[in-house]
């Protein structure tokens, strides 16, 4: 009989072994501390900072992994961020990743995303048609070509600068509001996303960020966000203001002189999310540079409550259904 619990609670060696021999990467997971991890285990919903795995196996065999973390640090909805299957396990995929979402509910969570690469027809089936996620957007990865970023011949605008998170609340409105309308209830965020992570360290990727700020007017119009996990593949992701597209190249040409200031050598990937409003201008960008697609994923989300605000009609006004009584009396005709 299949049975689930938290990798960890489980052999970190023993499922390293496994996932190796299937060529799954583990990551990092693996690495952390036993007395982290398992303190971390029973941390509430709202302050948990790590990813956490569950295993599925029978009879000691693993037969599933999943792994869960918060999206960027949202105190409500979570990220499935790997999932591993033995052969024909679509049954147990569907109980692992029920369990999950399951879990988290009780402790709060109320929207689940997992990004699926268009080729991977069977975890699509199994999230879409298994588990009921919904199509959402599409994420659409381009690599880079080095030489057609000459920042020596370019005037880069002195907008550009290191982020500092005292802007959060700006760039977090800049976000937000180049999301289309009927998308942002699943993927806007707060600003307490955009600010320090405090438990960077036992994170096994390194992130930071710019900013295309205009210091007279104090407005921000473009965010960039670099992430790497081995200091040589650099995943640019990003929010443009509709009115600044033109300084596209100029950003891409100034992440380009800093990560030569940074390490001799790296590859850049731009990552474009069509839930953003002007996403086809960038999209049209990269293939007019003969960017290379590298990757198209699907973004499929699980919602389950809708937050209602303080202020809402539905929040502050009372609600009162009585018995449904006609607003009308019959008339009663009367023989003469």
């Amino acid at each position: 009989m299949a049975q689930i619990k938290s990798s960890v609670f489980c052999n970190s060696k023993k499922l390293k072994k496994v996932f190796e021999s299937n060529g799954f990467d583990f990551g990092k997971s693996y690495s952390i501390p036993f007395l982290a991890a398992f303190f971390h285990h029973f941390l509430p919903l709202r302050v948990k900072f790590l990813s956490e795995s569950y295993v599925v196996y029978d009879k000691d065999k693993v037969l599933g992994f999943i792994s869960v973390e918060k999206d960027e640090r949202s105190r409500k909805r979570l990220k499935i961020t790997k999932v591993f299957l033995e052969k024909n396990s679509f049954d147990i995929g569907k109980l692992l990743v029920q369990y999950v979402i399951s879990r988290y509910c009780a402790m709060g969570a109320i929207s689940y995303q997992v990004v699926v690469d268009d080729s991977q027809v069977d975890m699509l089936s199994l999230f879409v048609d298994g588990c009921n996620f919904r199509k959402n957007a599409t994420e659409l990865i381009y690599k880079v070509r080095q030489e057609s970023l000459n920042y020596e011949n370019i005037c880069i605008s002195d907008g550009f600068k290191f982020y500092k998170y005292v802007k959060s609340c700006d760039v977090c409105r800049l976000y937000n509001s180049n999301i289309n309308s009927y998308q942002r209830h699943s993927f806007s965020k707060t600003k307490e996303q955009f600010e320090p992570y405090f438990a960077a360290g036992l994170n096994d990727k390194v992130s930071f960020s710019y900013v295309l700020e205009d210091e007279q007017k104090g407005k921000i119009y473009g965010y960039f966000n670099i992430v790497t996990f081995n200091n040589i593949d650099y995943m640019l992701d990003f929010v443009l203001d509709s009115a600044f597209e033109i300084y596209f190249e100029d950003a891409l040409c100034y992440i380009s002189y800093c990560l030569d200031k940074r390490v001799k050598n790296w590859n850049l990937y731009v990552k474009i999310k069509t839930y953003f409003s002007n996403y086809k201008f960038f999209e049209q960008y990269c293939e007019n540079k003969n960017y290379e697609l590298v990757k198209s994923s699907n973004i499929l989300t699980k919602d389950y409550l809708k937050e209602i605000k303080e202020n809402s009609l539905l929040n502050s006004a009372k609600i009162v259904f009585n018995d449904i009584t006609p607003a009308f009396k019959a008339k009663i005709s009367s023989n003469s």
